[in-house]
């Protein structure tokens, strides 16, 4: 029995979906969301259990682990972005604690930690590997709190004995409510019939040769779900992505394959901000076999047919 935190949100409903499909019955915890897409729906109350879990009152947590005697632990709840620092940083830590230490209370085998490839910004690197030296600083709240996971998690995991691994990622596709990034925004003003410029923060348009390495999420939940469910690791770390970056150009252009009537308006060139790399994904296939399966079209076409079937996220 796998329980997986903030397993209402984006990641956590697709990663709930892929252990189901390994055959692993799951709990999957909520707080400030509530809702199950239709892909769930038969395996609710058989093999997959909702529980009301504050991730911050660890009794809460604890309860629901005991109660479905809980063999391994998903910590995909993290902080809302908009909160004060101090906020932000001191919900990460706490739930994280409160998380590992029902970990060895009830010793799962194994927690796997939501991370993300904002750990990396900073490192100027033609290709971001998972033994990169990250640096000290860290521009986006993201960033932070995903540093610390990471080091927290690795710290308890050699005191305490408890496999921790810590999963670098980024992703798009279905039950996403914030729309962040250029492959969300684009998908949904494509399929609404609106210009791009109406889902951007700020106003400005995107430069054409800009991207970064961004998986289709149903990919990302794979990779997940065998991280959590692999009879052993090697690594305490592991990068989950396509290995390649994925221009804004080639992602309209993919959406413009599919909605050719799509107002989807670019910058040419490149800005002067910093540019992404490819996150090297070589550890995870050598050691698991995974690789993403979604090509970039697929993606874009399953996410498409997914809007227009009535779905707002």
């Amino acid at each position: 029995m796998i329980m997986i935190t903030g397993g209402m949100g984006f990641i956590g409903l697709h990663a709930a979906r892929a252990l189901l499909d390994l055959d692993e019955d799951i709990i999957i915890t909520r707080y400030r969301e509530d809702r199950l897409p239709s892909f769930l729906v038969p395996y609710l109350n058989k093999r997959l259990f909702i529980e009301t879990v504050d991730v911050l009152q660890p009794e809460s947590l604890l309860g629901a682990g005991k109660k479905h005697a809980v063999t391994g632990l998903m910590h995909l709840a993290s902080p809302r972005m908009n909160v004060p620092p101090a906020e932000g940083t001191q919900q990460t830590v706490q739930s994280l604690l409160h998380v590992l230490e029902c970990g060895s209370r009830l010793e799962v085998r194994r927690v796997v930690l939501a991370s993300s490839i904002a750990v990396y910004a900073g490192v100027e690197m033609p290709l971001w590997r998972e033994e990169d030296t990250l640096p000290v600083q860290a521009p986006y709240p993201m960033t932070a709190y995903k540093k610390v996971t990471e080091t927290i998690g690795d710290f308890y995991s050699r005191q305490a004995g408890l496999e921790v691994v810590s999963a670098r990622f980024s992703a798009f596709g279905p039950l996403a409510r914030g729309l962040y990034f250029l492959p969300a925004q684009a998908v949904h003003a494509a399929v609404n019939g609106l210009p791009l410029s109406s889902y951007l923060r700020g106003g400005l348009l995107p430069y054409e040769e800009e991207g970064m390495d961004v998986a289709y999420v149903t990919d990302t939940a794979e990779a997940l779900a065998r991280l959590q469910t692999a009879p052993s690791l090697a690594h305490s770390v592991y990068n989950i992505g396509t290995g390649q970056v994925t221009t804004h150009k080639q992602m309209v252009e993919a959406i413009l394959r599919v909605i050719p009537d799509a107002r989807l308006e670019l910058r040419s060139g490149k800005g002067d901000g910093p540019q992404y790399p490819a996150m090297d994904i070589s550890r995870i296939y050598e050691e698991l076999g995974w690789q993403p399966r979604y090509t970039l079209d697929l993606a874009i076409a399953e996410y498409a047919t997914w809007l227009r079937d009535g779905n707002p996220f």
